[in-house]
């Protein structure tokens, strides 16, 4: 079993994110449950899905039981931490996206070295790529989700063929290919590298 616990804001993909994942575990010929949490349609508003690889029909993921941790947003990370233990790897984006909750009542959000201290105190392993960035300079700004998706094959925490994952973010994502591939490819590059 390799359990994934996704988080991100509405607006950011990880809703596709989580379909790439399991595209790809289809592919690999793995078992794959797959859940859904967005209580905000909207954007901004927090959005948590599961990928539950191996013999599972149980979609979700106790506290202190993902394997892998893929947040698309700093403060989602930090929400996150409860799902991990000592040997959770996270993969999280340091894109930043201000709550309505936190700007409305004039509250601190939390610095990234606070959350990147907190992240490493109970995990394996983090990787952090500015993930925003990377899908701007290869000319697909929605596409941090394919960057994110990337980094997650580079780590090879999965067990899946980074192949197949890119294969997976075609299938899924129709649109801007070309630059959907370099995006993914930057971000295997991110993730092997964090990991080495």
């Amino acid at each position: 079993m390799v359990d994934i616990y996704l988080v991100g804001v509405g607006g950011q993909g990880i809703i596709t994110a989580s379909k790439i994942i399991g595209s790809a575990a289809m592919l690999a010929g793995e078992n794959v449950v797959l859940s859904e949490t967005h209580g905000m349609a909207q954007r901004g508003g927090s959005v948590v899905c599961t990928a539950r690889i191996g013999d599972s029909s149980n979609p979700l993921i106790r506290d202190s039981g993902a394997d892998i941790i893929l947040s698309l947003e700093l403060l989602e990370t930090a929400r996150a931490i409860c799902k991990a233990n000592e040997d959770t790897v996270f993969v999280a984006s340091t894109d930043m996206i201000i709550p309505l909750s936190v700007s409305t009542q004039n509250l601190e959000y939390p610095s990234f070295e606070d959350i990147k201290r907190r992240v490493e105190a109970v995990s394996r392993a983090a990787v952090f790529i500015d993930s925003q960035k990377v899908a701007e300079e290869e000319g697909v700004p929605m596409s941090s989700n394919v960057v994110m998706i990337g980094a997650l094959a580079g780590t090879g925490t999965t067990g899946i063929d980074e192949d197949l994952f890119k294969e997976a973010v075609g299938l899924n994502i129709r649109r801007n290919s070309s630059e959907n591939r370099k995006a993914f490819a930057r971000g295997v590059e991110a993730g092997r590298i964090a990991l080495s």
